[in-house]
C-alpha cells in the first residue's frame, strides 16, 4: 500500500532473536535506503529568487532549494534561463541539485531581464519560478540606493 509521490525509508536490521525482550539493545542496522513508489515532478519551483551584483554584462542569481515535501521525487537539479525585454529567451542551463546560485554572463547593457528557474526529477520538470525584473546599467555596477540626510547648523 505504498502511496505515489511519498518518500519512504527502508532500514535493514539484524538482531538476536533469542533476546526478544531486549531487542533494541541487540539490534544492528546494516543499511538504510530511501525510495518513492512513483516519482512525480516538483509541485513548486525554488523560492526566494534574488538577483545580486548586477553589472552591465552579468548578474548573480540565488535561490532557496525546493522544499522536500514539494519535490515529489528525488530532485535531480535545476534549470536556469532568462528572458530579456524583447522576449528573447536564453538557452536553459542545467545545474546539480546541490547548487543554489548561478552567475549570468553575456548580458546586454541597459536591458531589462527576468530569470526563470525550475527543478526537475526523473519524472520531469516542475513549474518555473520567475524573478523580479532587473535592469543592467549602461556603466559599472548597480549599487543599492542610499539616501543620506545631513543636518546643517545655521
Amino acid at each position: 500500500n505504498f502511496q505515489p509521490y511519498k518518500l519512504y525509508k527502508i532500514m535493514v536490521h539484524a538482531s538476536d532473536m533469542c533476546q526478544c525482550e531486549s531487542f533494541i539493545r541487540h539490534e544492528k542496522t546494516f543499511g538504510v535506503t530511501y525510495f518513492y513508489s512513483i516519482e512525480g515532478v516538483p509541485r513548486t519551483g525554488p523560492a526566494n529568487v534574488t538577483i545580486l551584483n548586477i553589472t552591465k554584462h552579468s548578474a548573480l542569481v540565488k535561490w532557496t532549494e525546493i522544499a522536500a515535501e514539494d519535490r515529489l521525487g528525488f530532485l535531480q537539479g535545476y534549470r536556469v534561463s532568462y528572458t530579456d525585454s524583447s522576449m528573447k529567451k536564453s538557452p536553459a542551463v542545467t545545474l546539480n541539485s546541490s547548487i543554489t546560485s548561478y552567475h549570468l554572463t553575456g548580458l546586454k547593457e541597459k536591458t531589462i531581464y527576468r530569470v526563470q528557474i525550475s527543478g526537475f526529477t526523473n519524472a520531469g520538470e516542475g513549474p518555473l519560478t520567475l524573478s523580479q525584473p532587473f535592469s543592467t546599467p549602461k556603466y559599472g555596477t548597480v549599487e543599492p540606493l542610499c539616501i543620506c540626510i545631513t543636518q546643517h547648523k545655521s
